[in-house]
């Protein structure tokens, strides 16, 4: 008997068993591919970067001297148990060109080394080892190859004074160093013989020969200590721990996070679309109920019906949903596995977890809602599930003081009638809508300049000219770019744009705080003042013996304002007083900023930053832009960008959110879908006397669709107005903690108004009408003579 009552319920309700077994089917996916992805990048991360041999702490350096100074201080070091040494050659994209003649796009220095003198392990697409390179042949790193529209087995030439040679590309090398998406350099592998010819050139060997060492320390041995020595050594471009490398992965983590965050909020949602559904079926379902009552059948054997409907409603909906989640899965790690190489073992078994707990999570929930067959009787049978006993008016509204339209009334009427009826959509809408706006708001942030000041001064316009940066890493260096300066200014001036230039320089110095050493990154500006400089707290460093720090940099090494630190500036050590905090996202937030009277030397320069542009006479935007053209045709560079390109260059980040923003609400116009359908059908199912009433009185199919729609309009427009209040403060509470992770804890986030509150809030509205609007177009086939209608 139970059998085919629950075979006559799936037929006589096939689409709302279809829209709730959807739910289900989409929470299993996203579960299943959340947990999976979770963990294979969490876990995948520290595989990569083991298996390809990073060691426990990095040096970068330029410069013979550096090589000598780093090898003095590395040998015979009882903390160390083992260090190498890739020897390589700094360039830029001058040094590259297509195969044609035309210029490639790099947009920080690229590296060219020999595969046989790498100390790293490189894999190709296909995560196999690259253990050979044939003599013209080359792989190279990053997205460097989408960039530039080339394809395996095309050709690019390499020139340096008069050494020349063009290789074939093999394909792109996944590289553990470099490959992340916050490390933008590029490093290209070459046969031995190519690397052979540029070492051959005295002037390429001596200005730009550099080395890449990976070192492994002992068992005790304290990173602070190895840092200590490092920061002796000049020409250090980065110097960082196993834990910074890592670190440059938090945008792949945060996007798996992200899925999984997802896949919560849609369970959560199923729930509610649950609960609604069973509490619609039992309270519909009152004559059946009464009359298995009536024979002798008791409460739990009545909501195991249910619970063996739902059952297999979930069983199906997870295995389904279980199948796509591992293409799912393999689609969102897509983008993560093109730089990383993952696990060979994708969690398939977290994902059949992910998969059961699902099923377990909806049994458990279905038998707690079903307590509500508890309150029926054999009378209900008999009185159409109503008592007859009501002692409060259902809603403060009367038709005969309404001055709207009758459709109006009545939805209105409805909503406050049965506020708990419509929390369904209220609920399930906010959350999703939510969930995008949060990825609006961080969006619009990200496409914005607002974190410009986390990476020096703002300015007008940026450019980039990584060939000066490596030519000024000398003793004479900062006079060098001094010059470089003026000239360009000068250039400026003749053209009839006068400006002021300026550059950030990064440097590595040995800081001495509480008798313990440390090697940190000091930032300076050239043709700047510290007072220039945006901090969060105290004042600007106001001469040699005062600094600001980030708060990573407090938390590194346990200095608080008022607190004194050592600099080692190579020709003297100056005490430092902290006087204020900044946030900066250079270093990932491990920076100092310096007065510009301290004594820096360009033989300690690590990263000359962007050269900045700030013009005299105050141009409007638009006059900002035409003259970004003039600079490039006059600078004879490719690329000047204004302070939002150069945000979105120096983060390269948000594409990446963007792609998850259209995701999120691709995936919640799906949910808004499926919601309007299930509680149309379910609202026509309950309401189909009533509506045959109101068409024997006269009112027409089209009056009676307006009513259905306008109740999902009005609930739907206050779940949405309401999630757009509630985006700001949790794009707060979720944004400051993330962008926390890379230096930059307090961000002003950018709130588009227009988007919040009216271009998404308007297409989560088309969507509801056009989900409830072709529902109720079944009010046509209801006639005025099912008004007897209990079905």
């Amino acid at each position: 008997m139970f059998f085919r009552i629950l075979k006559k319920d799936l037929k006589r309700k096939k689409v709302m068993n279809a829209v709730l077994l959807s739910f289900i089917l989409l929470a299993a996916m996203f579960v299943a591919s959340g947990l999976s992805n979770v963990v294979s990048v969490m876990n995948g991360t520290d595989h990569y970067l083991k298996k390809a041999g990073i060691g426990d702490y990095v040096v970068i350096s330029m410069g013979e001297e550096s090589k000598t100074a780093l090898e003095d201080v590395l040998q015979g070091n009882d903390d160390i148990k083992e260090c190498r040494i890739e020897p390589v050659i700094w360039g830029d994209k001058s040094n590259l060109k297509k195969a044609d003649g035309t210029k490639i796009e790099a947009k920080n220095s690229v590296v060219f080394q020999a595969l046989e003198d790498s100390q790293l392990k490189y894999f190709d697409k296909d995560n196999k080892q690259i253990t050979e390179i044939q003599p013209g042949h080359a792989y190279v790193t990053g997205d460097f190859m989408e960039e530039n529209d080339l394809k395996t087995g095309d050709k690019i030439t390499v020139t340096y004074d008069s050494i020349f040679f063009s290789v074939t590309l093999d394909g792109t090398a996944k590289d553990a160093l470099f490959g992340s998406p916050m490390m933008q350099n590029r490093r290209f592998l070459f046969n031995e013989r190519e690397m052979e010819k540029l070492f051959s050139n005295e002037n390429v060997r001596n200005k730009y020969q550099g080395q890449v060492c990976y070192i492994d320390l002992a068992d005790g041995a304290q990173e602070s200590d190895l840092a200590s020595l490092i920061s002796e050594v000049p020409g250090v471009m980065f110097s960082g721990a196993y834990s910074m490398i890592k670190t440059t992965y938090v945008m792949n983590m945060i996007v798996a996070f992200t899925i999984l965050i997802l896949s919560v909020c849609l369970i959560l949602i199923s729930f509610v679309v649950l609960k609604f559904s069973i509490t619609f079926t039992i309270s519909e379902e009152f004559r059946e109920i009464g009359v298995m009552k009536a024979i002798g059948i008791s409460n739990f054997r009545i909501r195991s019906l249910y619970l063996a409907k739902y059952l297999m409603m979930s069983v199906v909906g997870a295995g389904a949903g279980l199948l796509l989640s591992v293409p799912f899965s393999k689609l969102l790690l897509q983008s993560v596995s093109n730089n990383m190489v993952l696990e060979a073992d994708n969690h398939f078994l977290l994902s059949v977890i992910g998969a059961v707990l699902v099923v377990g999570v909806i049994l458990l929930f279905t038998f707690r809602c079903t307590k509500l067959v508890k309150k029926y009787s054999p009378i209900d049978a008999i009185r159409s599930g109503e008592t007859g006993e009501r002692y409060k008016k259902k809603s403060p509204f009367r038709l005969g003081k309404s001055h709207r339209s009758t459709s109006t009334f009545l939805a209105v009427n409805d909503i406050f009638s049965a506020l708990r009826r419509y929390m369904t959509i209220i609920i399930a809408f906010f959350i999703c809508t939510l969930f995008v706006l949060v990825f609006v708001n961080v969006s619009a942030t990200l496409r914005s300049d607002t974190f410009v000041t986390t990476f020096g001064k703002r300015s007008d316009l940026y450019y980039q000219d990584q060939e000066t940066g490596i030519n000024s890493i000398t003793q004479d260096g900062e006079k060098q770019v001094e010059t470089y300066l003026a000239d360009q200014e000068q250039l400026l001036a003749d053209d009839g744009m006068p400006a002021k230039m300026c550059v950030e320089a990064l440097y590595k110095y040995k800081v001495r705080v509480k008798d313990k050493d440390y090697s940190l990154s000091c930032q300076q500006g050239i043709h700047t003042n510290a007072s220039e400089y945006e901090y969060t707290e105290g004042e600007a460093p106001g001469n040699k013996n005062e600094i600001a720090i980030t708060p990573t940099i407090s938390n590194l090494i346990g200095a608080k304002l008022g607190d004194t630190m050592s600099i080692d500036f190579g020709t003297e050590t100056v005490d430092c007083v902290v006087v204020a905090y900044f946030q900066s996202m250079n270093q990932l937030g491990q920076v100092i900023r310096l007065h510009e009277d301290a004594p820096t030397d360009f033989r300690y320069l690590s990263t000359l930053m962007p050269y900045q542009i700030n013009f005299q006479d105050d141009p409007p935007a638009e006059e900002i832009e035409t003259r970004k053209e003039k600079v490039e045709k006059l600078f004879e560079i490719d690329h000047v960008m204004n302070a939002v390109e150069y945000c979105d260059d120096m983060m390269g980040i948000a594409s990446t959110v963007e792609a998850v923003q259209y995701l999120l609400l691709g995936i919640t116009m799906i949910v808004i879908l499926l919601v309007c359908v299930l509680m149309e059908r379910s609202f026509l199912a309950d309401e189909r006397s009533q509506i045959a009433i109101l068409k024997a009185i006269g009112f027409g199919s089209s009056r009676i669709i307006r009513w259905h729609i306008m109740r999902f309009g009005i609930v739907t427009l206050f779940a949405v107005l309401l999630a757009a209040l509630c985006s700001v403060p949790v794009t707060y509470l979720v944004g400051n903690p993330l962008f926390g992770m890379t230096g930059a804890g307090k961000v002003s986030f950018v709130i588009s108004p227009w988007k919040i509150f009216l271009m998404y809030p308007a297409v989560i509205l088309c969507i509801t009408f056009l989900g409830s609007g072709i529902t109720a177009l079944h009010i046509r086939k209801i006639r005025s003579n099912d008004t007897a209608n209990i079905e």
